[in-house]
């Protein structure tokens, strides 16, 4: 039993909201004063706007030569699942129009709401108060989720929405009664809605869940309580689909000029080793001490993202330690499947993110990260090497986000 007192833990999560919000608003300053700004990448919330206004489709999407959007039977469409703008949805309204929404502020109280996921899931499993501001940093501040929470553009919003709703959709899976269920539930299908390649995270959830149902450790109105609320998620977000493409599966990416005009498409196994290659381009150093990297298709996670560095050393030291009875696997060799699969899925995409400073696509394999660490069954308390390892996580972002910065 954990002998932090609570209000220890309200302290701790205070103060590890207090360094993100204050560590944004520091790049913002940098930024020339954009944290109120609105992202000239914000689709969401012209989205939004147009469904406010009675239509699916982007009105005048001619316009925005800058976007990625579909181009179906002549009418302009957004390429990307809709959960987002239903977020970006009172937004717009409160606002009074699409340009008038601070994006960079919004996408700033989703990383903070992200922050606070990762730290309730920790507090939930009693770990010591460090261990929770340590993931909770690490996650945001320690890995690209920090430079992506910079900027309300489409691409960066779908990704820290996602991995919002996943951490807090197992923060609730881990919690046995109806409601939470229900909750983890919504949670996951939101995430779904954010990127699609989530579906793995609710599926794992809820096949272990069914075998438990059947071997009579979980009674079936949890399963019930655990499969509607998603199913209804599913439903809606296909019939959107169908209503604009035809088709229960097509977001509109398919309809991109980008994709239209190239060789093999959106996804082929043509991209699957370039890709996987991308991923093993290193950060190299120079005589005079200047870094070097590609801020294309990404570079080397490890680098950007240490928390997969940390995984595998913990992994390999810790082989064998017994395991939590837990909502979801925690075993090593199926959370790194799961891993795997997500990335190789990802390689199979034209690109692996364009402009970008590390690999921002890996951050949507963080989940199973942490999965592995709240299903140790004793506990996981992070040593002086894994402080040293986030705070150079930390570091190494930070520098990222204002590099990149000159990039633009």
């Amino acid at each position: 039993m954990q002998s932090d007192s609570r209000r220890q833990y309200w302290f701790a999560l205070t103060a590890v909201l207090l360094c993100l919000a204050a560590a944004l608003v520091l790049y913002h300053s940098l930024a020339g004063g954009t944290l109120f700004a609105h992202s000239w990448y914000d689709s969401y919330s012209i989205q939004a706007e147009n469904w406010l206004a009675g239509s699916l489709s982007i009105q005048n999407g001619e316009q925005y030569t800058w976007l990625e959007l579909a181009i179906y039977n002549g009418t302009y469409y957004l390429s990307f699942p809709p959960v987002p703008s239903v977020i970006m949805l009172p937004w717009v309204l409160l606002c009074g129009s699409a340009s008038a929404v601070p994006s960079n502020f919004a996408i700033l109280l989703f990383a903070l709401c992200c922050a606070a996921g990762v730290y309730a899931c920790f507090w939930y499993q009693g770990a010591s108060v460090p261990c929770c501001a340590f993931f909770a940093l690490f996650v945001t501040m320690g890995s690209n989720t920090f430079w992506l929470s910079c900027d309300g553009g489409v691409w960066f919003m779908a990704q820290v929405l996602g991995l919002c709703f996943s951490v807090w959709g197992i923060f609730y899976a881990m919690q046995s009664s109806l409601p939470a269920q229900a909750l983890a539930s919504l949670c996951f299908g939101l995430a779904v809605g954010c990127r699609p390649f989530y579906a793995l995270l609710p599926a794992l959830w809820l096949g272990q869940m069914l075998y438990r149902v059947f071997r009579h450790a979980v009674p079936v109105r949890e399963f019930v309580a655990a499969i509607l609320p998603i199913s209804l998620a599913a439903i809606a977000m296909m019939s959107y689909n169908y209503v604009r493409f035809g088709s229960v599966l097509e977001f509109g990416h398919n309809y991109l000029p980008e994709f239209v005009e190239a060789e093999y498409g959106q996804f082929h196994i043509a991209y699957l080793f370039p890709n996987l290659l991308n991923l093993l381009r290193p950060l190299t150093i120079d005589a005079s001490g200047q870094l070097s990297f590609p801020i294309f298709n990404g570079f080397l996670p490890f680098v950007a993202n240490p928390l997969f560095a940390l995984w595998t050393a913990c992994a390999v030291r810790l082989h064998g330690q017994p395991r939590k009875v837990f909502c979801l696997p925690t075993h090593g060799v199926v959370l790194a499947g799961s891993c795997l699969l997500v990335l190789v899925l990802t390689c199979l995409h034209r690109t692996l993110g364009g402009w970008q400073f590390g690999a921002r696509y890996t951050v949507d394999l963080f989940p199973y990260v942490l999965l592995w660490f709240l299903g140790r069954k004793n506990g996981y308390q992070p040593s002086i090497p894994a402080w040293t390892v986030c705070a150079l996580g930390i570091l190494f972002n930070l520098y990222g986000a204002v590099f990149m910065l000159g990039t633009t």
